[in-house]
C-alpha cells in the first residue's frame, strides 16, 4: 500500500509556461547573477544575442522588482520602457532582421515569505516564486530573475552564478564546475537544449555524483542528509536505465536531487528540487522521485502545447506512479485504477467537471483528479484499446519525433492511429475532448437452465449522456470464472453468460479497466469527501483539548474546506446542522451522534489500540470518516482523543491522507490507515 504523505500531492511537474505563444526568436543567455543573500538581493548582467524577425521592438518578461536598470544594443545605450514586468526595447529599422547583441544590467530583492510547516500542499510552491536567504535561495523561472524574450527559443551557453563561500548554485544543463574564488563560490552551467524558462536553487551543498555509462545521477544535499545520498543515486540510475529502454535516451546531461530549504516538491529539466523533510518520506525514493525522472521523457523533453490542454501528468503518472504499482503486481494495479475512479468520482462534482482538453495545471483537489486521476485511466483505456505493442511504440514515436517540440493531445492520437492502423478521433473526442464518465447499473438480471448449462442474462444500463467503452462482464466463484466483452453504446446492452460451477458473483468491469462514475453505495467515506463537501460543520466537543477551536481551523485550512463554519458544541442545534458534513473534535456528549457506528469506534486496526492516556500519555488519535447517522448522502468525521501538544500537527497532516476512511496517529505519526468495505455496488450482485 502506498502512503500518501505529506507533499505527495505537491511532487509535480511545474514547466514555466510561455501560454500559447509561437517562440521563434533564437536567444543565447550568458547569464552572470550575484547572490547577496544578507541584503535578499541578485545583481544580474544578461549579455543576449537575439536573431530579430523585423518585429519593431523586444519585449522581455523581468520581475517588476527591478531597479538599477540599463540596457546596451550593439554596445550603445538604449532607451526603453519598463512597466507591469516587461520592458520594451525598440528596435532600429536597420536592426530588425539580424543578429542583436543586447546587454541587460539590473538588480532585484527576492524576498517572498516562505513555510516551514506548511498546512496545506495544494499549491506546491506556497505562493513562493523569489527568496533569496542565508538559509537558501529558490527562484522560479516566474520570479522574472532573468530576463526572458517574449517569443524567445532560448538556451544559456554560460550561466554564472557568484554566492557567498560554500554556497553552491544549481540549475537545468551540465555543470561546469563550482570554484572557490575571492572569498566566494562561484558556480557554472551550460543550458545547450531550449528551455521554457529556468530556475536556480543554492544553499551550502556538498555534491555527490555517480556515472554508469552515458547516465549521471548527481545530489545536492545539505550536511545534514548526506545519509541519504547513496540511496538516491542508486535511484536515480534505475529510474534512468528503465525510461532509457522504455522510451528512448535520456535527453539531458545529468539528473540531479537537489535539497530545498522549505518543504516542495518540483520538477524542472534535469533535476528535481525536494524540502529537507520530503527528502526523508519513506515514499519518495519508490515512487515520488521516478515521477519526476518520468517528467524528463514527459513535459520536459516531448513538451506540452498548453493551448490544446496539459497531457503531460496523466502520460507521467501513467508510465510511472502507475506502472509501478503493475510492476509489483495485478492487485496493487487494480487497486491503483479503483482509486483513481474513486478520486475522479468524490473530487469532481459533475456540476464543477471540465473536459480533459481544458486542464493546464493542478491547482486544487478537483483539477488534480481530473489532471492526474482521470488522465492516467484515459491512457491505460486507451493501451487496453489499441495493445501493448501500438501503446508502447507510439510511445517511442512521439519521443523520437517531438522531443523539445511544443505537442498536442491531437499530436500524441495521430502517433497512436499510425501505430495501431485505426482511427482514434472518437476515442479522444470522448475522453479528451467531452467531460464526464458513465454511470452503470445492472438490471432484469435473472439465471435458466439450458441443455444442463446454467445461464445468467441481463442488462447493463447506462444513464445519460451516454458513453461507448468496451467493459467485460464476469461470474466468479469456487475458483471459476467466466468473462464476456460488452460494447456499451447508448442505454441498453444485454449480456448472456454461461455460468461455471459455482458462480456465486456477477460484476461488470470487475478489474476497473473502465472510467465511469462510481455509485455512491460504492464509495467508502473518506477525507476527500470532506474535500469535495460544499458546506461543513466543525464542532468543538466539550472534550476537546483546551486548543480545540485552533484545532478546528488548522484542519478546516488543510482540507481546504470550500465552505464551512466552527461552533462549541453546546451551541450546536437543528439548524446549524441540517443540509451539511459534519466533523467532530473530541467525544460528543450526546451518544446519538455516534449510534450508528459503535463497532467502527472499537476498531483496532492492524493490532492498535487508542491509549486515552496510558503509557503514550495520552498522544494517540484517531480520525474516521463514517455515514452520516441522521442525513442521508452526508457524512461525519470524527477526531479524537487528543493531546494538546500533537493535536493541531495531527490535524494539518489529515489532509494528506484523502483516500483513506480511517487514520491512527501515535504522536504525529501515522500508524494506520484504511478503509470501510463496501457492501452494495449497483454493476456487482450475488446471482439469483
Amino acid at each position: 500500500m502506498r502512503a500518501a504523505c505529506l507533499m505527495v500531492g505537491a511532487l509535480m511537474l511545474l514547466v514555466p509556461a510561455a501560454g500559447a505563444r509561437a517562440a521563434t526568436l533564437p536567444v543565447e543567455h550568458r547569464l552572470e547573477v550575484e547572490l547577496i543573500p544578507s541584503a535578499h538581493l541578485l545583481v544580474g548582467r544578461d549579455h543576449l544575442t537575439v536573431s530579430t524577425d523585423g518585429r519593431r521592438k523586444l519585449v522581455v518578461g523581468l520581475s517588476d522588482r527591478v531597479t538599477h536598470l540599463h540596457v546596451d544594443v550593439d554596445g550603445q545605450p538604449r532607451t526603453f520602457r519598463f512597466t507591469n514586468n516587461e520592458l520594451e526595447i525598440p528596435l532600429e529599422p536597420d536592426e530588425r532582421r539580424r543578429a542583436l547583441e543586447i546587454v541587460i544590467s539590473y538588480e532585484a530583492v527576492f524576498n517572498d515569505p516562505f513555510p516551514h510547516t506548511p498546512v496545506n500542499t495544494d499549491n506546491p510552491g506556497f505562493g513562493v516564486t523569489g527568496t533569496i536567504t542565508a538559509e537558501g535561495v529558490f527562484l522560479l523561472a516566474g520570479a522574472g530573475w532573468y530576463p526572458d524574450v517574449v517569443d524567445g527559443i532560448d538556451t544559456f551557453p554560460l550561466v554564472r552564478v557568484k554566492a557567498p563561500a560554500g554556497m553552491l548554485a544549481v540549475t537545468a544543463g551540465e555543470s561546469l564546475g563550482h570554484v572557490e574564488r575571492d572569498g566566494a563560490t562561484i558556480s557554472e552551467w551550460r543550458v545547450g537544449r531550449p528551455v521554457r524558462g529556468l530556475a536556480l536553487s543554492a544553499a551550502a551543498y556538498q555534491m555527490r555524483e555517480r556515472r554508469e555509462g552515458d547516465l549521471v545521477a548527481v545530489t545536492y544535499f545539505t550536511s545534514a542528509n548526506q545519509d541519504l545520498a547513496p540511496a538516491y543515486l542508486e535511484a536515480v540510475i534505475r529510474y534512468l536505465t528503465l525510461y532509457t529502454e522504455r522510451f528512448g535516451p535520456y535527453p539531458f546531461p545529468k539528473f540531479a536531487v537537489v535539497e530545498n530549504f522549505f518543504p516542495t516538491g518540483y520538477g524542472f529539466p534535469s533535476y528535481t528540487l525536494l524540502g529537507s523533510t520530503v527528502l526523508r518520506l519513506p515514499f519518495i525514493l519508490a515512487t515520488s522521485l521516478g515521477h519526476e525522472i518520468a517528467h524528463c521523457w514527459w513535459g520536459n523533453g516531448v513538451q506540452v502545447d498548453y493551448e490544446w490542454g496539459n497531457w503531460s501528468e496523466a502520460l507521467t503518472t501513467y508510465v510511472a506512479d502507475y506502472l509501478y504499482a503493475e510492476m509489483a503486481s495485478a492487485a496493487e494495479a487494480r487497486d491503483y485504477r479503483l482509486q483513481a475512479i474513486r478520486n475522479y468520482t468524490t473530487l469532481v462534482p459533475p456540476a464543477r467537471d471540465m473536459p480533459l482538453a481544458r486542464f493546464t495545471s493542478r491547482t486544487d483537489p478537483l483539477t488534480r483528479a481530473i489532471g492526474y486521476d482521470k488522465g492516467m485511466m484515459v491512457f491505460h483505456m486507451l493501451r487496453q484499446s489499441v495493445g501493448e505493442e501500438a501503446f508502447w511504440g507510439a510511445l517511442r514515436d512521439v519521443y523520437r519525433e517531438r522531443l523539445f517540440v511544443p505537442t498536442s493531445w491531437d499530436d500524441l492520437r495521430l502517433a497512436f492511429e499510425r501505430r495501431s492502423g485505426r482511427p482514434l478521433g472518437p476515442f479522444f473526442d470522448q475522453w479528451v475532448g467531452r467531460k464526464g464518465a458513465p454511470r452503470l447499473h445492472l438490471g432484469d438480471v435473472q439465471t435458466a437452465r439450458e441443455g444442463g448449462e446454467l445461464k445468467v442474462t441481463g442488462r447493463l444500463i447506462q444513464e445519460k449522456p451516454f458513453f461507448t467503452a468496451g467493459l467485460d462482464m464476469a461470474l466468479d466463484g469456487a475458483g471459476h470464472h467466466a468473462r464476456q466483452r460488452l460494447t456499451i453504446v447508448d442505454e441498453t446492452t444485454r449480456f448472456d453468460l454461461a455460468a461455471p460451477a459455482g458462480a456465486a458473483q456477477l460484476s461488470a468491469d470487475p478489474d476497473h479497466h473502465l472510467l465511469r462514475r462510481l455509485d455512491p453505495a460504492e464509495i467508502p467515506p473518506t477525507v476527500n469527501r470532506l474535500k469535495s463537501s460544499p458546506s461543513v460543520l466543525l464542532v468543538v466537543c466539550a472534550s476537546a483539548p483546551a486548543n480545540g477551536q485552533e484545532v478546528a481551523e488548522t484542519l478546516a485550512e488543510a482540507l481546504r474546506l470550500q465552505a464551512y463554519s466552527i461552533a462549541a458544541e453546546r451551541n450546536v442545534d437543528r439548524a446549524l446542522l441540517d443540509g451539511r458534513d459534519v466533523i467532530l473534535i473530541g467525544t460528543p456528549r450526546d451518544p446519538e451522534w455516534l449510534r450508528a457506528h459503535p463497532p467502527a469506534l472499537k476498531l483496532n486496526p492492524q493490532g492498535f489500540a487508542l491509549d486515552p492516556g496510558g503509557e503514550a500519555g495520552g498522544a494517540d488519535a484517531f480520525f474516521g470518516v463514517f455515514a452520516h447517522p441522521h442525513q442521508p448522502g452526508r457524512v461525519l468525521a470524527l477526531l479524537l482523543p487528543l493531546s494538546p501538544d500533537h493535536a493541531e500537527r495531527v490535524a494539518a497532516k489529515i489532509t494528506h491522507y484523502g483516500r483513506y476512511s480511517y487514520l491512527v496517529f501515535r504522536g504525529d505519526r501515522n500508524l494506520a490507515r484504511g478503509w470501510w468495505p463496501v457492501e452494495a455496488s449497483p454493476v456487482s450482485i450475488p446471482i439469483p
